[in-house]
């Protein structure tokens, strides 16, 4: 009988089946009977099935006064993966939530060790002295928050450059028990794979023999004879390789998903010497905005009768992500050059919210800006002073609102974000608004145009701008939910142009938020959902939660780096919760409010690194 793990049992929402679990409900847990590891160091070591949808397993401490201190875990994307954390000193009790799918699944703990600190601390040596420097060095000065979240950063994240060593640490072969790998049960759905000539056929041939899903053909590519509408059809190159279960996995996908379009999945290549295995590729779950950079093209499986139609449309096509490395290349891909940018089809109105109290260096700087990079949209300037009482902040403020499309209106009192943003979007005379901190100055001619383009789709709620800081680094590129168990923006300080990971700073793409820092949403979309929370979120994360609201109703975030601006948040201070105890019952709800979607953004693959600002392997 397959191995469950040592010390697992049902808890809630699961139960035992065959040598498997069975999660009956969208959150399963299971008790883990783990060695006394209260108040210690540990390091995990866990598999998940490889035929199994992949999620990032959630790791609860309950403690005294039924304290939870949650822990998300990176994804077995190869099979399997580790962990290592220092427990909190009251943990009296240990659960695990392997995944959010319904269904069978397979899971168990191959290794809970508990580790001194003088072998975590050589742990986090080898992500850098520095990290664990900072580490030593706050605990020495009684930082415990500083200290905890430096141990996060050391530990657990590993550079790209390291995948071929994170891979082999991580990567288990195809257990049949286990992975529930059994004799196919149909012969649907079926794939042709397209070879780009003879020569490749016979080689591809070869490599597919090895596929434990059986029901595939090879032939030259265009060649469709034969070939069914329900087939799927998947251009190969010679010198590809798949997964020996890459074609079960996409089969599978397609009869728990009927009606798809087209299933594409990760993938990283060889280097120039053939031996090791770089440049993974762990792209983000369907984004028809950001199709254009070709992320998905491989490896991809199209229905034939999409093919023959004229092929995938991005806009309407049902695709289906399988989060697995499932093809090596025999040479890394090249760079594509992102697409010129459009013109802008139409100009729209806003209303642009601007809070302010008492920096008139910084308001003056936002309101001149606006008024010099206004192509693509006409507004309004809606500022909120939040009790300002500089003599200087005054008279501006009095002569700014006596210029035309400009209005002023005082709202004194604690500051409280939501409360005024909410209050300029009920005054807005706009179709649209812009919501602006007064840090941030407009640098591209176009672009609130730009954000109001995407803003005035029928399926798109809140956009985000490209944010830079004053000396050139990025500042917001999008925002990653469970970043530091929260959520932030990866990918900051990289240089003005860089591309990104996949190109993702580049092109326009759907994300799971944005920042409110300068956020555009249609108003009817921003009142059906009720505003910014004031009671609950006065402070933090009251944008993310409007995000994450609106996707509730069906509208999507989308970030658009064609606009942008410069936003003079501290460099050093960094999106780090942790550190910052006044907002804790703001944190707690936010948690709690997004549980599930904090553990599983769609945008971000789950093998990644959720402690590190870069782009990192988990």
């Amino acid at each position: 009988m397959p191995d469950r793990g040592p010390g697992l049992t049902p808890l809630e929402n699961v139960v035992a089946k065959g040598g498997g679990w069975e999660a009956t409900g969208g959150e399963p847990w299971l008790r883990c009977a783990a060695p006394p590891s209260a108040g210690r160091w540990v390091r995990i070591v866990y598999a998940a099935g490889l035929l199994d949808p992949l999620n990032r397993p959630l790791l609860r401490c309950i403690g005294r006064d039924d304290r939870i201190h949650d822990e998300i875990l990176p994804g077995a994307m190869l099979g399997r993966a580790v962990w290592i954390g220092r427990l909190p000193e009251d943990t009296r009790e240990i659960r695990i939530s392997p995944t959010l799918a319904e269904g069978r699944f397979a899971f168990r703990i191959e290794r809970w060790d508990v580790i001194s600190s003088s072998r975590a601390l050589f742990h986090m040596g080898k992500s850098g002295v520095t990290r664990a420097g900072k580490y030593v060095w706050g605990r020495w000065r009684g930082g415990e928050r500083f200290a905890r979240l430096q141990a996060r950063r050391a530990l657990g994240a590993t550079p790209l450059a390291n995948y071929e060593d994170w891979r082999r640490e991580r990567a288990r072969p195809l257990e049949p028990a286990f992975d529930a790998v059994g004799e196919p049960t149909s012969s649907v759905p079926r794939f042709c794979i397209q070879a780009p000539d003879a020569a490749a056929a016979e080689s591809l041939k070869h490599m597919l023999s090895h596929q434990i899903w059986p029901h595939w053909s090879v032939a030259i590519a265009g060649q469709l004879a034969g070939v069914g509408d329900d087939d799927y059809v998947m251009p190969m190159a010679a010198g590809d390789q798949l997964e020996p279960h890459a074609l079960a996995l996409f089969a599978s996908d397609a009869r728990r998903f009927p009606g798809l379009d087209a299933l594409y999945a990760d993938e990283d290549a060889l280097d120039e010497q053939g031996l090791r295995r770089v440049a993974p590729r762990l792209k983000p779950d369907w984004s028809p905005i950001f199709a254009a950079s070709g992320y998905a093209d491989q490896p991809l499986a199209v229905k034939a009768a999409v093919v023959k139609a004229g092929g995938l449309d991005p806009a309407t096509a049902r695709v289906r992500h399988v989060r697995r490395v499932l093809l090596t290349r025999g040479s890394p891909p090249t760079s594509a050059q992102p697409p010129a940018a459009p013109a802008l089809a139409m100009r729209r109105r806003a209303s642009v919210i601007l809070p302010t109290r008492d920096r008139l260096d910084l308001l003056q700087a936002c309101v001149e800006s606006l008024d010099s990079h206004a192509a693509g949209a006409d507004f309004e300037v809606i500022v909120l002073d939040n009790g300002s009482v500089g003599g200087e902040t005054l008279s501006y403020l009095d002569a700014l609102a006596k210029r035309p499309n400009r209005r002023v209106f005082k709202q004194p009192g604690p500051f409280n974000f939501s409360r005024l943003v909410n209050f300029g979007a009920r005054e807005a005379q706009s179709p649209f608004l812009l919501f602006l901190n007064d840090d941030v100055e407009a640098l591209s001619e176009d672009w609130l145009g730009r954000m109001l383009e995407f803003a005035a789709h029928p399926d798109v709620g809140a956009v985000g701008a490209k944010l830079l800081y004053p000396d050139g680094r990025l500042q917001h590129g999008g925002v990653v939910l469970g970043l530091d168990g929260f959520a932030g923006h990866v990918q900051r300080l990289v240089g003005a142009d860089d591309p990104g990971y996949l190109g993702e700073l580049a092109l326009p793409r759907e994300v799971s938020a944005v920042t409110g820092a300068c956020l555009a949403v249609e108003a009817r979309k921003f009142f059906e959902v009720g505003g910014f929370d004031e009671e609950r979120l006065p402070i933090e994360y009251n944008d993310i939660d409007l995000c994450l609201r609106l996707a509730e109703r069906g509208y999507k975030s989308v970030f658009e780096p064609r606009a942008r601006l410069m936003h003079r948040e501290s460099a050093t201070r960094g999106p780090n919760p942790w550190l910052d105890s006044r907002y804790e019952s703001e944190h707690a709800y936010f948690r709690e409010r997004w549980a599930a979607r904090l553990r599983d953004d769609p945008y971000f693959h789950p093998a990644l690194s959720l402690d590190v600002l870069e782009i990192a392997l988990g």
